[in-house]
């Protein structure tokens, strides 16, 4: 049987029922996607792998909590969550959204400077650099491909709630990366 055509769900479904090959095509739909949004969390790679494998663990042992819906949002949500516990244990105070406004004007006002920026770079910066509500956003609308109704279910916020903060990030993105556009 040939597992590229079988939806997420079909195949946790059939992991769950014992399907191990049902568990690996999972894994590696989702196993690029998932260590690059928890590494551009801002996370160091070695907090990124930990918590990539925590992710897949929580898959693994908590087979009750899919409700057998939103295979692509359920793995976010936790990956998401993961995330966020990491920062509590570091004891990292999330930035609010204008805290540190300043900085990031600074640092990418200091990479401009740089006759060789690559933009790629950049956008890697500034992404890192926005709010992590806008980032959230950004991320799983860019590299999860979430719907904005599955962003909201993940983060627990109203629909509207995510437009608003796709559009400041998209506003605030543009803004930082002037020179690239």
């Amino acid at each position: 049987m040939n597992k590229d055509n079988i939806s997420d769900e079909e195949l946790y479904l059939a992991y769950h029922h014992g399907d191990m090959t049902a568990f690996d095509a999972l894994y590696g739909r989702y196993r690029q996607n998932i260590h690059l949004f928890l590494l551009r969390q801002g996370h160091a790679e070695s907090t990124t792998e930990d918590l990539f494998h925590d992710c897949w663990l929580r898959v693994i042992k908590n087979k009750q909590a899919f409700d057998g819906k939103n295979f692509r949002a359920w793995i976010y949500t936790i990956a998401r969550n993961l995330s966020t516990d990491a920062f509590r244990k570091a004891n990292i105070r999330i930035a609010d959204p204008l805290d540190d406004y300043g900085e990031a004007n600074a640092h990418v006002s200091a990479q401009r400077q740089q006759e060789a920026l690559d933009c790629v770079e950049l956008i890697k910066s500034s992404v890192a650099a926005l709010p992590i509500e806008q980032r959230d956003v950004f991320l799983l609308k860019e590299e999860a491909g979430l719907s904005l109704q599955q962003i909201a279910d993940v983060m627990a916020v109203g629909r509207e709630t995510i437009k608003s903060r796709i559009r400041y990030a998209m506003q605030r993105l543009k803004q930082l990366m002037e020179d690239c556009l």
